[in-house]
């Protein structure tokens, strides 16, 4: 069947009494399909594949199940000289191994992380390329709340959200090496004053393993980059910028009246927290949250049902940490009762992707 010819192929269709029925048909339609001929000389019709609207041609696609009409489809004459000849058939046994490829659903997720690790820290050159492109786009208020405003940040010319998660040395990651890229991280669903909260924190330690130092160690070189391009925002301000009164106000300059929360921040003691988001609200109506929540590869409908509830939880893990840094918030405070503007750099899971077995949940609070 491979190696049919056209010619044969016509000739099959056109004998072959499997198709005697189609075939009355077609010929009482002859007249119809005349008149639609004349009229694509009047209109602009164009070619299905290349949008050309000259020299149009009806084209009737023949192979079909033996119950269905004639599909009637507008190619352009210089497309139909090769395009129906090199027609994409792939053998039965393509078929079948394209089959058994994508019900490997093991792989589905580990592909898509991979790919987009790539091209943002796969190397320590992509990485410092990643970094020095990293830029404000734009700042624009909260939808919900015109009092606050956020910096969108992208890299390598807008196109690209700044991505960072722990690989192996040199290498890619599969399901089997997310154990030992993942860290323990917490969850407290509400806070003292009963607030949902968004975030999951880790708190760092000297036992860290190499590849989570050095993905700790490259998530401050992307706190340094924020705090840089905000002062040397501040700097250049003009009245132009949306934030511009706002800073004015709290008498902000560059090195003054302004403080910075990165993903890795201080609690007490010194002691050293990164903090993750999730998006509560969700993007699609199927969804409970705007972040996946996944076990390896399998999504944890129930966990995205309980983060998006306004009730306590208490959540432990351990959570590859996938992320994306989407914005810098911006908002007053006042600290030790000097008014100052708060710069906040929030960082969102890709996907909550907990390792299995690691999971402890509670409504208690502890």
């Amino acid at each position: 069947m491979d190696n049919i010819s056209m010619k044969a192929l016509d000739k099959f269709f056109k004998e072959s009494s499997l198709f005697s029925e189609d075939r009355l048909r077609e010929k009482n339609k002859l007249p119809v399909l005349d008149d639609e001929k004349k009229e694509i000389k009047k209109n602009s019709i164009c070619c299905k594949r290349c949008n050309n609207n000259k020299y149009i041609e009806l084209r009737r696609l023949q192979i079909r199940r033996c119950d269905e009409e004639a599909t009637i489809v507008y190619y352009c004459s210089n497309l139909l000289k090769f395009k129906m000849h090199k027609k994409n058939f792939k053998s039965s046994e393509q078929l079948v191994k394209s089959i058994n490829s994508s019900n490997k659903s093991s792989t589905s997720r580990m592909d898509y992380y991979n790919r987009i690790l790539s091209s943002s820290c796969s190397t320590d050159m992509i990485f410092q390329r990643m970094i020095s492109t990293i830029n404000f786009k734009e700042v624009v208020p909260l939808p919900k709340n015109n009092s606050m405003f956020r910096f969108v940040i992208k890299c390598f010319n807008n196109t690209n959200n700044v991505i960072l998660g722990p690989l192996k040395i040199s290498s890619g990651i599969t399901l089997t090496d997310l154990p030992s890229l993942s860290i323990p991280m917490s969850h407290y669903h509400l806070n003292k004053n009963n607030f949902v909260q968004d975030n999951f924190i880790h708190r760092i330690s000297e036992n860290e393993t190499e590849p989570m130092k050095k993905f700790i160690e490259r998530l401050r070189f992307i706190d340094s980059r924020m705090q840089m391009l905000i002062s040397d925002y501040i700097r250049h301000i003009d009245e132009s910028s949306p934030i511009y009164y706002m800073l004015k106000k709290n008498n902000v300059t560059f090195n003054q009246n302004w403080i910075f929360t990165g993903i890795i921040n201080k609690g007490n003691n010194n002691t050293e927290y990164i903090n993750i988001r999730y998006f509560k609200d969700s993007f699609k109506g199927k969804k409970k949250i705007g972040t996946n929540v996944y076990c390896g590869d399998d999504y944890l409908d129930e966990m995205a049902d309980l983060l998006s509830r306004d009730t306590f939880c208490y959540i432990n893990g351990n959570i590859y940490p996938l992320i994306k840094v989407n914005y810098i918030i911006i908002n007053e405070r006042i600290v030790n009762n000097i008014p100052m503007v708060n710069f906040t750099c929030k960082a969102y899971f890709v996907d909550i992707n907990f390792i299995p077995n690691s999971i402890h949940c509670s409504t208690k609070r502890l």
